[in-house]
């Protein structure tokens, strides 16, 4: 075999692989804030009544992570997409990861007891309730994790304790 051969055979496959991530990714050249903006448009269709528009929204959105073009907007946007679809699995773990991009937002963590408090696992959001509530200070959240914790501890029986945080 001579070398022009071999260098054709190398560019043939090289031009395969390139159009098979091509095909496999319609959003490869796609600027990240479009794709974004789109994923906005998608969930705010779905709140006006389209429920299909959230399944896109996440799709955008996880594209966008996938790509490494994630940023904490993206996640939250991720999330919301879930939780209004009632995707609370897929709620939990898109904090999950999102709490691994950002350890200290404690919004991401107060969603994810809330998530939790939903799928029925009020041991782990308590656990979260627990490291929110000293931190929130005066969050806009903070009434209502204390609430949160309080229906988790009522749902584990513990009901002095429940009745506190009420």
């Amino acid at each position: 075999m001579n070398i022009s051969r071999i260098v054709t055979i190398v560019l043939t496959l090289g031009a395969i692989i390139f159009v098979v991530i091509i095909l496999s990714d319609p959003y490869f050249f796609t600027d990240t804030k479009k794709i974004q903006k789109t994923a906005e448009a998608k969930l705010e269709e779905g709140i006006l009544g389209n429920k299909n528009a959230f399944k896109e929204a996440s799709y955008y959105l996880n594209s966008l992570i996938e790509q490494g073009d994630g940023d904490r907007k993206t996640y939250d946007l991720l999330y919301w997409s879930y939780r209004y679809d009632k995707n609370f699995a897929q709620a939990e773990r898109a904090l999950n990861e999102a709490l691994e991009e950002y350890p200290d937002d404690l919004g991401f963590l107060y969603h994810r007891a809330e998530m939790r408090l939903e799928l029925g696992k009020y041991e782990q959001a308590l656990e979260d309730y627990n490291a929110v509530i000293p931190a929130a200070d005066d969050k806009d959240f903070l009434y209502d994790a204390l609430y949160g914790r309080g229906a988790a501890r009522n749902k584990l029986g513990l009901k002095e304790e429940a009745e506190t945080d009420s």
